[in-house]
């Protein structure tokens, strides 16, 4: 919740402070939106290939590769919550702002925050897959 916080406040902050510098307010790519996407895309498989190979196939991972994953997972849940907050932040910073600019910024930072918050569940879900099931025995 305070990475979200911290993300939601930069990102409100940094059109301000690029007027005030008298540079460009900053806009966001759609390249930024693909990665996002594709990162969550991404971590998502991962964490469906976990979740197959640990819960369903009953396989254990090596020690290396479970702690690599859940370190994956946690990283990508956390860089998630602070971009979800960083990219709402940048929406509502240009709600109000006159010409086309605002608006494609406000489009491409929502779908750049629903993004984060994909790759923010993936993150999760990899954590939770991570997870090693009871010993029935």
């Amino acid at each position: 919740m305070v990475i979200w916080l911290v993300g939601l406040a930069i990102g409100w902050t940094i059109r301000g402070q690029a007027i005030r510098r008298g540079a460009p307010a900053p806009g966001v790519s759609w390249l930024a939106v693909g990665t996002a996407f594709f990162v969550a895309a991404v971590v998502a498989g991962v964490a469906y290939l976990t979740w197959r190979t640990v819960q369903r196939e009953h396989h254990r991972l090596s020690a290396q590769q479970g702690v690599a994953r859940l370190v994956l997972g946690k990283a990508i849940a956390r860089l998630g919550a602070f971009g979800l907050g960083a990219y709402l932040g940048v929406a509502i910073s240009n709600v109000g702002v006159a010409g086309e600019q605002a608006t494609t910024t406000i489009v491409r930072a929502l779908l750049a925050a629903l993004a984060a918050a994909a790759a923010l569940v993936a993150g999760l879900l990899l954590e939770h897959a991570c997870r090693v099931p009871p010993d029935d025995r």
